[in-house]
């Protein structure tokens, strides 16, 4: 049908791009992106041009192996056209000037059972027996042991018997004879990371499941000698995913086929169902799974796992055919105390100076010596005959503990601070929080917007000192009890408020990750607070802006209150900035 790959490579993206072939927008921008390296390749000054005999020789490559499992057991591979339109893109594009490979990175995220092993072990085997490399290195890498050789044990299976004899297989190796070029499995939890290695190529498998980019950095830094190195990360979406190093390159990578970052050595190919999409359709099934649902066997497959998830009352089984099937990120688990896209969607482009003049409640949740201590400013006001709170937080930790902390929380304090959301205090040698820091900080932000501060709502574990102080310079200060009974009813309202964007914030980051973080503790009343899985995922900052609205939410029940002025238009006018 097609004389070239490129050719094929062509009319497939153009159907991408029509809609004859459903794909989600990130398999689109792919598609649209790659056209436009072709246009680019006619002018002079670009640095890249397509290599079709390479094209060609890597599907070719794949027809002398051999599916290892499933319905086409022990028949040649014969890569569909999303498979060869992401290898033959890796493989086929090359340097002007160098001839070398143009890609040094790939990031590939597609949902489960999509051949990813299958197309991981094909380009490694051809990375160490077709390239004609002398003693290159190819690495596979996961947390476990078990997933690291998922791909090296996949590369035997898939051999056929006059691909096989060119290699020497043993438990630990797959070495090729004739360059002496090898494919070796590593993994985090063996103690194995890859240091001092110089990978010619490295896979990262389920990235997702990686609890930082350790291995990922090695793998990086070790390349920097090789001429033409790849470093390929295939995947699927993840749970709990907020601050994973997954999802910062998943982040990164839309950037890349949105246009705001320009990375012309990192190839993408995303395929995931978008947030409009119902996973139960089958329609948009495809978008996440280019080669299951295009063959029946594997919509059947997809039909089964979707029928379970529907009617499953376990949470995790649901989740998992969101993530691993449907490809979507989804921050959850059994006790989870709110989807953060909730929260995310309460953020509004507002400042403290949108509140000069008004009446506001402070939160304070104290820490015990070298963590987070946080205040909350809660504002209630009306937008038309709307209830609404406005909500800002201020951050402290002690200097001489960032460091430490940003490695056991695997969070950018050094940048948030930078932010303004995070003040590094500096008194008592900076080991524990300066609570003088947290009273000046008070202060001055009252004076400085002219705050009418009601109550100051507050945990009474070591608070004695701060609220004495606070009460003696005049602010009324209550008492915040920390059981699920006392906690209850203003944990519940701050949760249902988010959801239908009656909460508004200004986009603290460090927020946003605890509110990531937060779970629930539940009492034999079935009455709830939050509480958090690991004392390294934080929660202080929201545990504050519980704390204030606990008063703030009575409000509106205040003697005497005039709400008239909030709803005037001359005050909205001022907080939206409108004209």
């Amino acid at each position: 049908m097609y004389n070239t790959v490129l050719e094929e490579l062509i009319d497939y993206s153009n159907k991408i791009l029509n809609g004859e072939i459903i794909a989600c927008k990130r398999h689109k921008q792919a598609c649209q992106r790659f056209l436009n390296d072709l246009e680019n390749m006619e002018h002079e000054d670009y640095d890249y041009y397509w290599d079709e005999k390479e094209a060609q020789r890597i599907v070719k490559w794949y027809s002398y192996c051999k599916h290892s499992k499933g319905v086409l057991e022990g028949q040649p591979i014969v890569l569909n056209s999303w498979a060869k339109f992401v290898v033959c893109n890796i493989e086929a594009w090359k340097h002007k000037d160098t001839g070398y490979r143009r890609f040094r990175f790939a990031f590939i995220q597609v949902g489960r059972k999509n051949a990813k092993s299958q197309l991981e072990a094909g380009m490694s085997g051809y990375e160490v027996g077709a390239k004609g490399y002398n003693a290159a290195e190819v690495y596979t890498l996961g947390v476990e042991r078990d997933q690291a050789k998922i791909v090296f044990d996949e590369w035997e299976l898939m051999t056929s018997k006059p691909l096989k004899k060119k290699f020497k297989f043993t438990q630990k190796e797959i070495r090729h004879k004739k360059s002496n070029s090898f494919i070796k499995h590593l993994s985090k939890k063996a103690g194995k990371t890859g240091d001092g290695k110089n990978p010619q190529m490295a896979i990262i498998d389920e990235y997702h499941a990686h609890p930082n980019s350790d291995m990922y950095d090695v793998m990086k830094s070790g390349m920097m000698a090789r001429t033409e190195p790849l470093l390929v990360i295939i995947t699927t979406a993840g749970m709990d995913y907020e601050e994973t190093a997954c999802y910062y390159e998943y982040l990164d990578c839309c950037s890349i086929l949105d246009g705001t970052f320009e990375n012309d050595k990192y190839f993408v190919m995303i395929c995931e169902l978008e947030k409009e999409d119902d996973p139960f359709d089958e329609k948009v099934w495809l978008k996440a799974n280019p080669v299951l649902c295009t063959y029946p066997e594997g919509i059947e497959s997809m039909r089964e796992n979707a029928k379970l998830a529907k009617n499953t009352s376990n949470e995790k089984k649901r989740i998992e055919f969101f993530t691993k099937n449907c490809n979507i990120y989804v921050a959850a688990c059994e006790k989870r105390y709110v989807d953060v896209e909730y929260w995310k969607a309460c953020k509004e482009d507002i400042t403290l100076g949108n509140f000069r003049g008004h009446d506001c409640y402070i939160g304070i949740d104290l820490s015990k010596s070298g963590d987070l201590t946080s205040i909350a400013f809660e504002f209630p006001y009306l937008d038309g005959d709307i209830r609404k709170y406005a909500f800002f937080g201020q951050s402290f930790i002690p200097s001489e503990v960032v460091n430490e902390k940003m490695i056991t929380d695997n969070v950018p304090y050094e940048l948030w601070s930078k932010k303004g959301w995070l003040i590094k205090t500096e008194a008592n040698d900076g080991l524990i929080v300066d609570f003088w820091s947290v009273l000046n900080t008070i202060q001055s932000i009252v004076k400085e917007y002219d705050l009418n501060v009601i109550e100051i709502s507050y945990d009474p574990h070591g608070a004695a000192m701060l609220v004495s102080e606070l009460e003696r310079i005049g602010y009324i200060c209550v008492q915040c009890g920390q059981s699920c009974a006392k906690l209850n009813e203003a944990t519940i309202s701050f949760r249902d408020l988010m959801k239908v964007k009656q909460i508004v914030h200004d986009d603290n980051k460090l927020m946003t990750w605890c509110v990531q973080n937060a779970e629930t503790d539940t009492n034999s009343f079935g009455e709830i607070k939050i509480s958090k899985k690991s004392r390294f995922k934080r929660i202080d900052p929201l545990a504050s802006s519980i704390f204030a609205h606990n008063r703030a939410m009575t409000y509106w029940n205040r003697e005497n209150l005039d709400v008239s002025e909030f709803a005037e238009e001359d005050f909205l006018k001022k907080l939206w900035g409108r004209r």
